[in-house]
């Protein structure tokens, strides 16, 4: 709390002033220590502006009240003071929930794009756990942003002793769920976007790495939900106490905060940067990966709102004027959880652009492009082929070597659970068209039945015989070796 301020003023001429000046007076405690430090100041006893200036008088009657004053009546003294000496407090109540609100209905919009882009856009089948879980946030995100609004009615940003002491307890006690919501929120964004990774990317130290990193994220939204939780026992201690007459044993928050928030930033970091090898190697054109290592990226931002929040915690356990020390905390909390969920919807809100605007982000999914099919659908239920003209198979067995690069979307039949974001997946065999056929089979399989996936494939080989370039069930006439490289193959019945 800042330092108290009183009048050193005898009883009665104190009195007199706080009459004229229709404001009422400090508890008696406050009297008490005004008059056994009034002896010692220069001011005369009815000078107002002389008394509200001298700093060495309100240092000493604010140890005198320390000592002998409980915390209500030193917040009461203080906020006659400053009304009797025409100070006004800091008002940062409409920032509070404007900042919330907005950041919250943004999340909401991300959310509400994703749900169109799964639903309409790829198809129903395509909703997966990591929709589920994504949901389940919103069910938490949504609270945080808007119990801002009645948070900031109470008095969150007002200085404490401007806020009537029923108000303090209610902030705290609304504070209390917010927090759990916070840290619960985190945890549950990250494990839906490793969710999205386990769908993305079939490599199996890849996806082991994903499973522990989420029972990771699990974990510190357990732990850490449960230490706000319980922080007091009794339980209601967490919004009763801050006078000091309620009794509850609490852990610091201090701990709390600095250890929940170092825990969260490494997750972070992890999760997000899982995926960079798979994509710096991927095979589509540079536009393409720039796009999406950039989608992949911009989670990066809410890392730095998580730093940027840690400032903001030295005080948090110390504070004696909390209802202004938390509004940094408070509204970067609510910034950074719907700056979670926006990046987490990404992936789905591109495949929603690549429907509108397929040219620039080029999607493969949910169209219904066709392209000749001369290769039977074989084990596993790939269909589609390529064939190279006359003219170019002539002009290879001139070389006495085949060099394909094609790039092409092959959809049989609009599949019903497609969804471009499978196009990420990047592999590369070795060994012939057969091991090719099984690695795309592999490849398409991890993406889930019905699952239509754009195919790059690069292939070098000197055959015997011309090569017709099947894709269908991957087998040729005579190219038996070299290297050949996909990005995946197409549909998974």
């Amino acid at each position: 709390m800042r330092c108290l301020l009183f009048l050193t003023l005898s009883t009665c001429a104190l009195r007199s002033a706080v009459a004229q000046a229709s404001v009422e007076g400090p508890p008696e405690c406050g009297l008490r220590c005004t008059e056994a430090s009034a002896a010692d100041s220069s001011c005369a006893p009815t000078d107002i502006a002389c008394l509200c200036a001298d700093r060495d008088l309100e240092r000493e009657i604010e140890a005198c009240a320390l000592l002998t004053c409980s915390i209500r009546d030193q917040l009461a003294t203080q906020r006659h003071s400053y009304e009797l000496c025409g100070v006004g407090g800091e008002d940062r109540t409409t920032m509070i929930w404007t900042i919330a609100v907005s950041f919250g209905l943004l999340a909401l919009v991300a959310f509400v794009l994703r749900c169109i882009a799964r639903l309409s856009v790829v198809g129903r089948r395509s909703w997966g756990p990591d929709d589920w879980v994504m949901t389940l946030v919103m069910g938490l995100a949504m609270p945080l942003a808007f119990i801002s609004i009645p948070l900031s009615r109470r008095g969150l940003g007002l200085d404490i002793w401007f806020v009537e002491h029923d108000d303090i307890t209610h902030i705290l006690y609304l504070w209390y769920f917010d927090a759990v919501f916070y840290v619960t929120s985190l945890g549950l964004t990250k494990i839906s976007i490793l969710l999205f990774y386990l769908t993305v990317f079939p490599k199996r130290s890849f996806r082991l790495w994903a499973h522990a990193l989420i029972v990771a994220n699990a974990m510190y939204a357990i732990v850490f939900g449960c230490l706000l939780a319980f922080q007091c026992r009794p339980v209601a201690g967490a919004w009763l106490a801050w006078d000091g007459e309620y009794e509850a044993q609490c852990i610091s928050l201090n701990v709390i905060g600095w250890s929940g928030a170092a825990a969260n930033i490494a997750l972070d970091v992890a999760t997000l940067a899982l995926p960079m090898p798979e994509l710096f190697r991927l095979s589509m054109s540079r536009r393409k990966k720039v796009q999406i290592i950039g989608m992949f990226a911009l989670g990066f931002i809410d890392t730095i709102v998580a730093i940027i929040r840690l400032q903001s915690i030295v005080t948090f356990d110390t504070s004696r004027n909390i209802t202004q020390d938390f509004v940094e905390i408070g509204y970067m909390s609510t910034i950074e959880v719907p700056v979670g969920i926006v990046c987490a919807c990404l992936p789905a809100i591109r495949s929603l652009c690549g429907a509108a605007l397929p040219r620039v982000f080029g999607s493969t999914a949910g169209g219904s492009t066709k392209r000749s099919s001369t290769g039977g659908g074989g084990g596993g239920g790939l269909s589609g082929s390529f064939r190279p003209s006359r003219k170019q198979r002539a002009s290879n067995l001139a070389n006495n070597k085949i060099s394909v690069r094609q790039e092409w979307t092959v959809l049989s039949d609009p599949a019903p659970g497609s969804d471009s974001d499978v196009e990420l997946v990047g592999v590369a065999v070795s060994g012939g068209p057969s091991a090719v056929g099984d690695r795309c089979r592999g490849v398409a399989a991890g993406g889930g039945t019905g699952t239509s996936i754009k195919a790059v494939v690069e292939s070098t080989a000197r055959p015997q015989a011309p090569w017709d370039g099947t894709i269908g069930n991957v087998s040729g006439n005579g190219a038996g070796g070299g290297y050949y490289k996909h990005g995946a193959l197409v549909h998974v019945g």
